[in-house]
Parts: structure tokens; C-alpha cells; sequence
């Protein structure tokens, strides 16, 4: 599949390796911070900064790329209807059974709550409110963000690769 890949921190470059990985071709990389930007500068790979990833500019030269999927990985832009009509648009998102919106560990970490996740949902309008395409569960030790983001980092491939598989054979 073509993909376009909107993301950062850990947890995007990671998914961002493992789309590569597995085969895909990845036709643009939005950063949303120097961990992802580098490296995908560092692979060749087309990266592109708009100000607003949601511009009709941008949109036109996404729309170009004939990418099959956009995939967002710990975004920090609202994808507005004009993207999420163009592709089929997946977020990657820790906990969402439960902890909808910013900052999901924290929440987590508050309640005392053991059970983390990685789901993967098709992005709608509403924000963190589409269905869920796949969604993998890991009993947690840690009790601190970045150590639950380290337990959680491999289940962020898991549930890609499960979420490639269910496109693959829709």
C-alpha cells in the first residue's frame, strides 16, 4: 500500500519503521517533531512541514501522491473532513477503550488502572470517535508514563500489523 504518515514521538517513529518494514511504501512523512523528521530524512523519504496539514494547498499535494492510506500516529493537528474524505484515514491512539483525548497515560496512571491498550480506529469528524478497527490489551507494570509508553511500544506494532492485515482482506 502507498502510505501517507502523519506523526511523532516514539510511538510514531516506531509505527512509522514498522510501516516500512512491512513492506509499504511510504509516499510522504509529516512530522510532528525532529524524532520522526530526522530519521525519515536520514531514509530519503519525502518529508513535508505544512504550518497547517489541513490547508487546501497541502490537501492538493497529498491528493497527488495517490496514497492508499493516511495513517496518524500521535499526531497534534484535528484532520478536518477534507482529508478524511480524500483517504481512508487510521489514528493510532493508547488506552482509547477508555481514555478518549489528550494524554490517555496520565489518565490511566491517575486511576491506579492496570489494563493499557493500542487501538486503531478509522478517523471521523468527531475526534477519537470512529469505530475501532483493532485493539490489543497488555497488563502493565510501570507506573510512570514513560515507562507504560515501553510496555506499550511493541503492542503499537502488534496492532499495526493487525490493522494492515484487516485492510488487506476487507
Amino acid at each position: 500500500m502507498k502510505i501517507i504518515f502523519y506523526g511523532g514521538r516514539q510511538a510514531g517513529l516506531i509505527n512509522l519503521l514498522a510501516t516500512i518494514a512491512l513492506g509499504h511504501k511510504v509516499v510522504c512523512v509529516v512530522p510532528v517533531d525532529q524524532v520522526v523528521e530526522s530519521v525519515a530524512l536520514k531514509m530519503g523519504l519525502n518529508v513535508k512541514k505544512p504550518k497547517n496539514i489541513n490547508s487546501d494547498d497541502f490537501v492538493d499535494h497529498l491528493e497527488g501522491l495517490g496514497a492508499d492510506l493516511f495513517v496518524c500516529c500521535h499526531g497534534r493537528q484535528i484532520i478536518r473532513s477534507r482529508i478524511l474524505k480524500a483517504f481512508k484515514c487510521v489514528n493510532f491512539h493508547p488506552c482509547l477503550y477508555k481514555y478518549k483525548g489528550a494524554e490517555p497515560i496520565k489518565k490511566l496512571l491517575a486511576e491506579g488502572n492496570k489494563k493499557a491498550s493500542v487501538a486503531a480506529h478509522w478517523m471521523t469528524e468527531t475526534v477519537d470517535g470512529g469505530e475501532v478497527i483493532v485493539e490489543n490489551f497488555k497488563e502493565i507494570e510501570s507506573q510512570t508514563e514513560v515507562g507504560v509508553y515501553n510496555e506499550l511500544y511493541p503492542v503499537y506494532v502488534e496492532t499495526l500489523i493487525d490493522v494492515f492485515y484487516k485492510i488487506n482482506n476487507m
